[in-house]
């Protein structure tokens, strides 16, 4: 196990009064060469930017580590959640929040799902910078520099006319994912499984945007949770609709499951007629019944049980280009209970797995050609205080390398018709899709 330093680091502390665009306040700081790797994340009530590292976690396939800080150590990875944790906890800094993702391909270490990108499976940085923009003003922390972070928000903000790339969605893998449809579809009336999440992606060559594509991005999307990450050879945008765990200081924990969809209508009247059908479809209903009856199981696992409820069910949440079943789960931890015991029971989310999750696991494995990497994963932050916030890193944009992905999917049951269930896919894909800006 690292060692922890005798004299713990703390954070010089300051705030500066007066709303700003997080999105000005991130490319001030580029434009002052303040960041090199950073995270933007959008959350409850605030935007938090975090730059540079003074330490970072990552695991790869074989290993867990954690460097900086004049220290390296690594170790077999054998259950990372729990070998995260104990790392984390290693940290001589006072107050920390570590900013990152979680690729879904961590689940094949605690399930029979056995893909995985080349690149971190996930990583985990402690800023040297962190900002919280919130609408009285800006939090700023660091552990180096106040000076030169007021001096870099001072500065004029010179907006970039960015302008996103035309392209047109493929539809060449149509026959072979509407195959698999109809293959998990057969075993889910075999009674093998409940449901199944099947995706698809779609791969280009190119150098992404982070900033540029966030900006465009942003103008036409609404999401409960948006982020751009720029962590060297990875980086994505996303503007996701759907909390995969957040837990606050009382040590509630919340999860928010999005199951049944429908496509956006192109006037009100048919967008409310998409509506009031999503709503009376017995498949779509199901859909989301079934997950939120599991996420009350896992909820029901970890914390008090006088302390679990389901809130706001089956609401209609409506985004750019679809509308989704939404309902919240939540309890109380149990006090022997932390953030990453949440995380190992809730991760991956029911809907992007499904149910039964192992058998769903098991059938993505198997139909799906490619690693998913950060898709259907999470992204966000935790603390040192046991919060955190994770949003489902779907409706987003990745590049590992040299090479972009857009993944989408669609939620398989016994009554899923494969033409529909593709179809749903597309618009889920076109979140991105028209909202992606390269570098030349």
């Amino acid at each position: 196990m690292a060692t922890e330093l005798e004299t713990a680091i703390a954070y010089c502390e300051i705030f500066i009064p007066g709303k700003r665009s997080p999105i000005e306040v991130l490319q001030n700081l580029l434009k002052a060469n303040l960041f090199s790797k950073y995270v933007m994340y959008e959350g409850k009530n605030e935007v938090r930017i975090a730059g540079n590292e003074i330490a970072k976690v990552s695991v790869s396939q074989e290993i867990v580590s954690i460097e900086g800080l004049g220290k390296h150590y690594s170790e077999p990875v054998k259950d990372p959640f729990q070998q995260v944790k104990q790392l984390l906890a290693s940290l001589p800094i006072k107050n920390w929040t570590a900013y990152g993702y979680i690729a879904f391909d961590i689940a094949r270490f605690y399930s029979s799902y056995s893909k995985a990108i080349e690149q971190a499976l996930l990583y985990f940085l402690i800023p040297e910078i962190e900002l919280r923009c919130t609408e009285e003003g800006i939090y700023v922390k660091s552990t180096s520099s106040l000076e030169l972070v007021q001096e870099a928000l001072s500065s004029e903000y010179q907006p970039i006319d960015y302008v996103p790339v035309s392209l047109a969605a493929n539809f060449g893998d149509r026959e072979i994912y509407q195959q698999h449809v109809d293959t998990l579809t057969q075993a889910i009336q075999r009674t093998e499984l409940q449901k199944a999440i099947i995706s698809r992606s779609m791969k280009i060559d190119g150098d992404l945007d982070v900033l540029g594509t966030y900006i465009v991005g942003s103008r036409v999307n609404n999401a409960v949770r948006s982020y751009c990450l720029n962590l060297g050879d990875v980086r994505a945008v996303g503007f996701s609709p759907e909390i995969l765990m957040e837990v606050n200081r009382d040590g509630f924990v919340t999860t928010n499951p999005l199951a049944g969809t429908r496509p956006r209508g192109k006037s009100l009247a048919e967008d409310k007629q998409l509506n009031d059908e999503l709503l009376r479809d017995a498949k779509e209903v199901k859909e989301h019944s079934l997950s939120i009856w599991l996420a009350q199981r896992e909820i029901a696992s970890l914390c008090l049980p006088e302390t679990v409820q389901i809130s706001n069910f089956m609401e209609v949440k409506k985004y750019r280009c679809v509308q989704h079943l939404s309902s919240q789960v939540g309890g109380c931890l149990k006090p022997e209970h932390t953030l990453w015991d949440a995380l190992k029971v809730l991760f991956p989310g029911i809907t992007v797995s499904g149910i039964d999750k192992a058998q769903a696991l098991e059938w993505i494995d198997r139909l799906e050609d490619e690693p998913r990497g950060i898709y259907a994963g999470g992204i966000g932050w935790v603390d040192s205080n046991n919060t955190a916030d994770l949003a489902i890193a779907i409706r987003s944009v990745y590049q590992y390398g040299n090479s972009i992905y857009l993944n989408a999917g669609a939620g398989i049951v016994a009554e899923s018709v494969p033409q529909r269930e593709y179809i749903e896919s597309v618009n889920k894909m076109n979140t991105m899709l028209t909202n992606l800006v390269l570098h030349s």
